[in-house]
């Protein structure tokens, strides 16, 4: 279904009718007056038509009707208001859209809220997005997780070495005593270390690349 412009007239004619009264004294076909315009012809006969409904959204209707009358030799402020007009800016189309309501973005909505509300959103957005950068940060530079299965601590054996077990994190980089170790997919680890008589002190250490160092220490008594 299409609407139509509401007849206002001016000098006894409509804005359509006086567009296609002058484009006829110059005895101009539509298509040569679309040519010369750069305007769809379907646009120009919608405009001599009365037609709203083939005719964009927004502002641009009005800027094709201006230059139309430019082309025409028409003053276009005295036709702009007579179009208003006749169109009558209430008329929605199917959408439920004012045929020739400006668009406007998204955040023209976000804008025109209240000064409080707007405020307290942008709070509430710093706030959550400063609070997500500290988590991942501290997420980064945490020490990774580690944990000794064997020896327990205080340990006591008359053995002359002693297998380590024990855990961490992915993609950690281990010590046990200043030498390197590595560790499985898992994160599981296994190494031997040689004792002594007497008190004999294991430091672990697990680090990954940007984060601080974690450290387990066992003591193993050798009788």
């Amino acid at each position: 279904m299409k609407y139509f412009f509401k007849k206002k007239n001016i000098a006894d004619a409509s804005v359509g009718e006086i567009l296609q009264e002058h484009r006829r004294r110059k005895n101009i076909s539509l298509e040569a007056a679309a040519a010369a315009t750069k305007i769809n012809v379907k646009y120009l006969r919608a405009l001599e038509n009365g037609d709203c409904q083939s005719l964009p959204s927004g502002v641009y209707a009005r800027n094709f009707l201006r230059e139309y009358c430019f082309w025409l030799g028409l003053n276009s402020q005295p036709m702009l208001e007579a179009f208003e007009g006749e169109i009558n800016l209430t008329k929605v189309d199917a959408g439920g859209q004012e045929i020739f309501s400006r668009q406007r973005p998204r955040w023209y909505y976000f804008l025109s809220l209240p000064k409080v509300a707007r405020n307290t959103i942008l709070v509430i957005v710093i706030l959550g997005g400063l609070g997500y950068l500290g988590w991942r940060i501290q997420q980064i530079i945490a020490p990774p997780a580690l944990a000794i299965m064997f020896p327990p601590e205080s340990y006591l054996t008359a053995e002359n070495k002693i297998t380590l077990l024990g855990r961490t994190e992915r993609e950690t980089r281990l010590t046990v005593n200043g030498s390197e170790v590595l560790s499985d997919e898992a994160g599981n680890f296994s190494e031997e270390v040689n004792l002594t008589a007497g008190l004999n002190v294991i430091t672990v250490k697990a680090k990954k690349r940007y984060s601080r160092e974690a450290e387990a220490v066992r003591q193993v008594l050798v009788k």
